[in-house]
């Protein structure tokens, strides 16, 4: 498992933590759109997530070679609408990408965006991500 993690910016009207959970939210909704889920479904997001100890912000745990299975039925009007700093152009190769794949799997990595910072778990300590824990 090659582990990184992704800090999500807070936008105009989304605190970092409400943009994480709604882009986390969107991640596992490629797998289980909301028109197919079961009333029993309460599974919200794919990755967990950190919080920065000093600045709140919050970033997605992830694995970019997770393989993600794409609903048929899935619309990524939501997701897209998450990430307004994601050029058009980037926003329409995604779409097709997504459409060309729908009912196969595809590697998590292939779709994070060029605009998205990436920590290997060693960037994210030397960050200040994993506060240190006070020793006896």
């Amino acid at each position: 498992m090659s582990k990184i993690y992704l800090p999500v910016q807070p936008t105009e009207d989304m605190t970092s933590e409400e943009r994480a959970i709604a882009i986390n939210t969107e991640v596992y909704n490629l797998r289980n759109p909301e028109s197919v889920k079961q009333p029993g479904d309460v599974r919200l997001m794919y990755y967990g997530t950190i919080t920065h100890p000093l600045t709140t912000q919050v970033a997605l745990e992830t694995d970019p070679e997770d393989m993600i299975y794409i609903h048929p039925a899935v619309d990524m009007t939501t997701m897209l609408s998450l990430m307004p700093e994601i050029p058009k152009e980037e926003k329409d190769q995604l779409s097709a990408y997504i459409d060309a794949n729908r009912g196969g799997a595809v590697p998590f990595g292939t779709f994070i965006p060029t605009t998205s910072v990436q920590l290997t778990e060693e960037e994210a300590e030397l960050a200040g991500w994993f506060p240190e824990e006070d020793l006896p």
